[in-house]
């Protein structure tokens, strides 16, 4: 089994991943470590000492944050040996530790009510409903980033007293679930619980216990891993990201305990999700769910992609690249890491996406870097990290996985690679071996699949091979010599990738760097026929002409050049454009196509940019985090999905409701999708303020399955208030009809 090099071997040396961790860096700094301590403090009965941040520190997950800062320090103490950031974990992990022994048990969180909650599951007293566990939101999602954190604390930084933290949690987390049976266990895992199973089994490795490894296998979610494990994908409907830290457990699991059926959902899991449910910047979901397999063209939107997916995506990557070498896997890995990272930071203050958006027409939306989420915490890591995953080995042998400039310490070999390149913006890579004494090891070299013209290794300057296997490696084997040198180079074009299921609708990509139209300025508050989805052009001609209509243009760019209606645009790599409207994916049609579409087709785009130019706030339903932002309160509801769809509902006589956003001086309506079906069950209210809405009107239909209907609010309900209060209340011994989605628009 493969190994990768970790981040105390391998030091970045330039080019955008290095500019990225850089800006990373400065952010860490800014963070104010007892501010994310705040509520650890608290709830171990000890003064604080900072307030608190914002955003998931003050509603209810409180101390996730910390976890994933304490894992961002310790890759930046492996991958640059600052001291600021071995001091900060220090302080850190004195913090926790007096914490711990407030609490007196083991247990240490900054969890709201934590200790209660945890009482009550051991009690077998246990209520889930999918994000909730007895009234807390993911308690067990919030612990695995505490005991991640000090895992990475540990063995990136190499302080003891992280473990000695860690095995106490992990003793105290094992009373808390050594009475339960299966079948209370199972219900416990029906709430999100992240990579639990992960740290538990590193922690068990770190200390020694296999008790830790014991209790890391009950964290196996049978309503999920069976299916996987029979090849069957039913991930439709699934909340991506609560599924794949459990993936990753299993991969974990596997190479320490050796179980088959762990290996065979891993690498199921990934197949699925890569070829069926991936984006063309690698990543996947739509408003956090996955879809019906293979089935994207109608999924995109602002909220594709969450940047957490494609965290978790590549560090299963890793673990099946390490079991076995495939091309296949780190050409899914290089442009996850081009694309979907590097392209979800800004590149001015370094702030983070939570979604990435594939919208056409859409831009990124980067988060206040103080106003805390998932995504925002793994963010810390993915810029701290990128050393990981581009080298392994085994014995003699070396994999090249990924190409960045950076420096190998391959001690045991005795061996310092140095790899020289402007990659990902050109395809020439070279390295430069350093070694005492000669030195015979294998080096494997990746021709990606993008690389279709073959590439070239020359070595000494010496033209020794050309290989012509896209989606392979090429093993280099020789007595190699202080100073030897090798050279890749790697022909780069313009390739056209279409959606799975349209083949009308394409994206572009240059080498490794997927293209994204340049449509204009973001945010703006002029009106221009550069923004905006009605202006996202589409292209006009001949398929197979489509690549030869893009010329490059300066450095980086591309022109379109006679396609594009109503306009040609120029093309940019996607991680590169940020405060810009852009398109990754181009609907294409012929002239005759075009002639015949024309008009239906600017009539459904400017439906849409109308309903979203008016748009003031949206909640999707059915969803965790919208729902939350929302603050979702209900009794007797549930959700479900229609057609790709989530929605929620309630039984017999249930209700529930939203806060939505409003403008103080602005007449607004209400625009709430529903499907078509309704039953004579369904009859309810819905109230604004308090005040009961008088019959809607249909405002449009999608697919014949689904309607909006819009609602008007009173001037007088709605002026002079920031937000006002949605309910959905049904009627005695009726239900609510199923609530697809919920809008806040402009009148026009």
């Amino acid at each position: 089994m493969l190994q990768t090099f970790d981040l105390k071997r391998v030091r970045l040396t330039g080019g955008p991943l290095k500019e990225a961790m850089e800006l990373n860096r400065a952010y860490l700094l800014e963070l104010e470590p007892d501010r994310m301590l705040s509520k650890f403090r608290e709830y171990a009965g000890l003064p604080t000492k900072a307030p608190h941040y914002e955003g998931w520190e003050s509603r209810g997950i409180s101390g996730h944050t910390l976890g994933h800062y304490l894992s961002a320090c310790a890759m930046m103490v492996a991958a640059t040996g600052e001291s600021t950031f071995q001091d900060r974990i220090t302080y850190i992990l004195n913090e926790l530790k007096a914490c711990q022994e407030a609490h007196g048990t083991g247990y240490v969180s900054g969890i709201p009510r934590g200790k209660e909650l945890f009482e009550e599951i051991k009690a077998g007293d246990i209520r889930s409903q999918g994000f909730d566990l007895n009234e807390g939101w993911v308690p067990l999602y919030n612990l695995h980033k505490l005991f991640a954190g000090l895992r990475d604390a540990y063995r990136l930084a190499d302080h003891a007293l992280a473990l000695e933290i860690g095995q106490g949690l992990g003793y105290w987390l094992a009373q808390v679930f050594a009475g339960l049976n299966e079948e209370q266990m199972q219900e416990v895992l029906r709430c999100e619980f992240g990579g639990i199973g992960e740290v538990l089994a590193d922690l068990a490795v770190d200390s020694g216990d296999d008790a830790f490894l014991l209790l890391s296998e009950r964290f196996h979610h049978k309503e999920i891993l069976d299916p996987l494990e029979e090849e069957k994908d039913e991930l439709i409907g699934k909340h991506a990201n609560t599924q794949i830290p459990k993936i990753v457990s299993a991969a974990r699991q596997y190479e320490l305990i050796g179980k088959q059926k762990y290996r065979k959902i891993s690498e199921y899991f990934w197949q699925r999700v890569v070829h069926d449910h991936t984006y063309v910047i690698g990543g996947n979901s739509l408003h956090e769910h996955f879809g019906e397999a293979g089935q994207l063209s109608n999924r995109l939107g602002a909220s594709t992609c969450e940047t957490c997916n494609s965290y978790n995506m590549l560090k299963l990557t890793k673990h099946l690249f390490g079991w076995e070498p495939l091309a296949e896997r780190a050409d899914y890995y290089e442009r996850t890491l081009y694309n979907h990272i590097l392209g979800s930071q800004h590149k001015g203050d370094g702030s983070v996406c939570y979604y990435v958006s594939l919208e056409m027409g859409g831009h990124k939306d980067f988060r206040n870097k103080f106003d805390f989420s998932c995504c925002i915490g793994s963010g810390m890591e993915n810029h701290a990290s990128y050393g990981t995953g581009m080298y392994f080995h085994e014995a003699d042998n070396l994999y090249v996985a990924q190409y960045a400039p950076s420096i190998l310490d391959w001690s045991e070999m005795g061996v310092t690679l140095e790899q020289e390149t402007n990659f990902p913006e050109e395809g020439i890579i070279r390295f430069r071996v350093s070694c005492k004494q000669s030195v015979s090891f294998t080096m494997n070299l990746r021709q990606p699949g993008w690389a279709e013209d073959g590439m070239t290794v020359r070595i000494n300057n010496e033209v020794a091979i050309e290989h012509h296997v896209p989606s392979s490696f090429l093993a280099v084997s020789r007595l190699w010599e202080d100073g030897d040198t090798v050279e890749l180079v790697l022909p780069m074009k313009v390739r056209m990738e279409a959606m799975p299921d349209n083949l009308n609708r394409v994206a572009f990509t240059h080498g490794p760097l997927v293209l994204a139209g340049d449509l204009g300025p973001w945010p703006s508050d002029e009106a221009s026929e550069e923004q905006g989805l009605l202006y996202t052009p589409v292209w006009i001609g001949e398929r197979d002409e489509m690549v030869s209509k893009l010329q490059p243009v300066g450095e980086q760019g591309f022109q379109m050049v006679g396609v594009g209606y109503p306009r040609d645009v120029k093309l940019y790599p996607f991680y590169q454009l940020y405060n810009r409207c852009y398109s990754v994916y181009w609907d294409l049609f012929t002239e005759e196509e075009w002639k015949r579409e024309e008009i239906t087709y600017k009539l459904e785009l400017e439906k849409l940019r109308l309903l979203e130019e008016r748009t003031i706030d949206f909640v999707q339903t059915g969803e965790m985090q919208p729902e939350r932002d929302h603050e979702f309160a209900g009794e007797a509801s549930r959700v479900g999905m229609l057609a790709g769809r989530k929605y929620r509902e309630t039984w017999l006589d249930g209700w529930f409701s939203y806060q939505v956003s409003v403008q103080s001086d602005t007449d607004v309506d209400l625009v709430v999708m529903f499907d078509k079906a309704q039953e004579a069950v369904n009859r309810y209210d819905i109230l604004v303020g308090g005040h009961k809405l008088q019959e809607g009107s249909i405002a449009s239909e999608e697919r014949n399955t689904f309607i909006q209907r819009s609602y008007r609010i009173p001037a007088e309900w709605s002026h002079g208030q920031e937000s006002l209060t949605v309910k959905f209340a049904a009627h005695k011994a009726c239900k609510v009809s199923k609530v697809y989605g919920i809008r806040v628009v402009k009148r026009v």
